[in-house]
């Protein structure tokens, strides 16, 4: 069967978005599977899911996977590595072509790239959407949603992670433990909130943009898209677009721009 070829869009410019995000947030959409479950997994019914990266991040993921009976982990491929840096049973590939050929085996993805590689961790789950998978969320028990807030689609948030009050969190996002978004935030797509960061009310963070472990925005700023606040920052002045910003207050400290390699992508729809 000839699989669809994967089309790379240009993505909206942040401005298009913001308008976009200062709409009232929808209503709540769980689109996780929760790690609360404690009944055996039917394995013929889960997910069977792909794990797009086989290091640090394909391992936390796994072991959530595992917990939250919410998948099981099929396939793992990562073209930059001879083996998984951790013990799995799933089958691991580092060709494209071995990997057209086990596709079919799986129903769902997970993109498993985090640090500062929003833009790719995005791009990397259209292309895996076009060729028919679907993205699964996990939601760790020991993190905290109000009712009030919205999570997008594909979005990770590890034990301990806070969203407060009409807060949105855009689709392939991660909060990573400990941190916390606050009241009427809007988080963009593709975004990192690192351990222990803090995000006071009513700040909006643009698309692909970081904010580092222990930094902390203070209320009403934005934070422009693909930016990166450093670790233990202090942002008192809205931060530019594609900009890495540092120490406290914050301050320039270079160009930001994203990378994304595409080849093993395009190998795979072709």
């Amino acid at each position: 069967m000839t699989r669809p070829r994967c089309l790379i869009f240009p993505l909206p410019s942040q401005s298009a978005h913001t308008k976009t995000n200062t709409s009232p947030p929808p209503p709540v959409q769980d689109n996780s599977r929760r790690i609360h479950v404690t009944a055996k997994p039917n394995r013929r019914l889960s997910p069977k899911v792909l794990l797009w990266g086989g290091q640090k991040m394909a391992r936390i993921i796994d072991e959530m996977l595992r917990e939250s009976q919410a998948g099981v982990t099929t396939l793992i491929f990562d073209d930059t590595i001879e083996s998984p840096t951790f013990q799995t049973a799933a089958l691991f590939i580092n060709k494209v072509e071995v990997l057209k050929r086990h596709l079919h085996k799986v129903t769902h993805y997970i993109t498993c790239i985090g640090a500062e590689h929003g833009y790719a961790r995005y791009m990397t789950s259209q292309c895996l959407e076009q060729l028919g998978l679907r993205p699964l969320s996990l939601i760790h028990r020991k993190s905290f949603a109000e009712k009030t807030a919205s999570i997008g689609k594909a979005c990770h948030l590890f034990p301990f992670s806070l969203v407060h009050k009409f807060a949105r969190i855009d689709d392939h996002s991660i909060l990573n433990t400990h941190c916390t978004i606050d009241h009427e935030c809007v988080v963009g797509r593709g975004v990192h909130i690192m351990g222990s960061a803090a995000v006071a009310g009513c700040v909006t963070i643009g698309d692909f943009a970081t904010v580092g472990t222990n930094a902390t925005v203070l209320p009403g700023l934005k934070i422009g898209e693909g930016s990166y606040v450093g670790a233990g920052a202090v942002v008192t002045e809205d931060v530019k677009p594609h900009t890495v910003v540092v120490g406290v207050p914050a301050r320039f400290h270079k160009s930001n721009r994203p990378v994304f390699r595409e080849g093993a992508l395009k190998a795979l729809a072709s």
